[in-house]
């Protein structure tokens, strides 16, 4: 009786610890024993908690700013730069 409470509670764990949640800011790719294996969307996934695993990749657009630069001109004049550069992980078919 104990030992089949005890293997229960274990499934169970497993089973728990499997569970995995992916934002609909985020793409999950998930690797089954270090190689990939499936690409999943936003949702509820179930993956096996020793075999596979998920990282996560947010794929919403992000700006990098640059610092302020001082630049002299072909004409010898002072001027200040500033930039922003905005990326987004886009897939191939896109």
């Amino acid at each position: 009786m104990n030992i089949l409470t005890f293997i229960m509670a274990a499934l169970v764990l497993i089973f728990i610890f499997g569970i995995r949640i992916v934002r609909p800011t985020h793409r999950g790719l998930i690797e089954r024993l270090g190689k990939y294996n499936r690409f999943s969307n936003p949702g509820f996934y179930w993956i096996f908690p020793v075999i596979e695993r998920m990282f996560q990749v947010n794929i919403t657009e992000q700006m990098v700013d640059a610092e302020l630069q001082e630049i002299i001109t072909n004409d010898n004049l002072n001027a200040k730069v500033d930039a922003q550069g905005y990326f987004k992980v886009k897939s191939d078919s896109e």
